[in-house]
């Protein structure tokens, strides 16, 4: 940030300078430049020198101004949400004391399918050991099972009565063979049932559970979902919109879903009750950076527009209300230019006036070019060659 700093410093000094020391205001009545001697002069009106070099390294980049194709885009609000079946829930298999594996489990954790994720204990809780009472409730029904046998084949009880004691013993079984094969020291352990990372954590570390209750939600995030919320007023145009762009809140970053395989899934025709938004849904592989649940702003792209005149977003800067571009007009000096603007779709905005075809715009390092322009101090400098 300090290099940056004292980067722009120098190129608002060399403006300074610049626009100084060739005013036309420092030259006598009379005196004359050969032109052998100076080259050639030229006067441009709120002209902005920065050579190729601070220009380079402030990351200025340039535009050669066309008429291409354009989306328009009708902005809304969003939300990512996981797509159906990148999620599972772990869930308690027995009742107790929740205790994470280690310290790393947190939200964002990485994890394998069969990992254990916590363990369930209830040793030290008043209902006791789930486990110690399915192992005594497992060992009298077998012995009751084994007695029945032979009772049944002298056939000292009915078959409907044994039927009932082989029941209740393969129910036992069952019971304590679930607990059994997750049986540790430290309890009944709890396993991710897929890969992918832990996306929420619904309990805390010693908080008490019951057998089926939520722990925790695994995701693999392969792909992920925009949903976008259209005010009622502009859901005729939903039948035109074929992709989006998006922001996630509090990030610069306009992500294009047409960069991530991303494609429309379905848009609402009718408005729930209590709602005053129609629902749109689209699908699109995780890049690896993009937050399930994350609010986001939406550009919805209409069709393309031929012969529209676009710049970046970012080429653009604001001056109470008023919109401008820098125009390089030579390959170091550049000149402001009010433009106006139509429709934007997240990353470019069209140009209604201001701008035509072959003209070089500043597409990155606008405000790097504005501050340099904020020092001129003499209007009117004389740009030598």
């Amino acid at each position: 940030m300090n290099k940056l700093y004292m980067l722009l410093m120098m190129i608002a000094a060399f403006a300074f300078a610049s626009c100084g020391g060739h005013n036309h205001e420092d030259h006598k009545p009379g005196e004359e430049h050969a032109e052998g001697e100076h080259g050639h002069e030229h006067e441009h009106e709120g002209e902005i020198v920065i050579n190729e070099k601070q220009a380079k390294e402030a990351g200025i980049t340039i535009e050669t101004v066309a008429a291409a194709p354009f989306r328009a885009a009708i902005l809304v609000s969003g939300q990512i949400v996981a797509s159906q079946g990148d999620e599972q829930t772990i869930a308690a298999t027995s009742n107790g004391i929740v205790k994470y594996a280690n310290a790393s489990i947190t939200e964002g954790t990485a994890v394998k399918a069969g990992q254990t994720i916590a363990s369930v204990s209830a040793k030290n809780i008043q209902d006791g050991d789930p486990m110690a009472k399915a192992k005594a409730a497992y060992e009298v029904a077998k012995s009751e099972y084994e007695r029945a046998k032979a009772l049944v084949g002298d056939k000292i009880i009915s078959q409907k009565e044994f039927g009932q004691i082989k029941m209740q013993y393969e129910t036992a079984r069952v019971a304590y063979e679930a607990q059994a094969k997750n049986s540790t020291a430290a309890g009944i352990s709890v396993s991710s049932p897929m890969s992918g990372y832990i996306k929420t954590l619904l309990v805390a570390q010693g908080e008490y559970v019951a057998v089926g209750q939520s722990i925790a939600i695994v995701t693999n995030s392969r792909k992920l979902q925009l949903r976008a919320d259209v005010p009622c007023h502009q859901a005729q145009s939903l039948a035109t919109i074929g992709s989006a762009n998006f922001r996630m809140a509090g990030s610069d970053r306009v992500y294009s879903l047409d960069n991530m395989h991303g494609r429309l899934l379905s848009y609402g025709r009718s408005v729930a009750a209590g709602s005053s938004f129609v629902p749109v849904n689209f699908e699109f592989d995780n890049i690896g950076d993009i937050i399930s649940g994350a609010y986001t702003e939406v550009w919805l792209l209409s069709k393309e527009q031929a012969n529209i005149i676009s710049v970046p977003v970012e080429a653009l800067t604001e001056e109470q209300g008023a919109k401008f571009v820098y125009v390089q007009i030579e390959h170091d000096a550049y000149m402001k230019r009010e433009v106006s603007t139509g429709a934007s779709n997240g990353k470019r905005i069209e140009i209604v006036s201001g701008l035509k075809a072959g003209e070089k715009v500043v597409s990155h390092g606008a405000y790097t070019v504005k501050l340099a322009s904020a020092s001129k101090a003499i209007p009117g400098h004389t740009h030598n060659h």
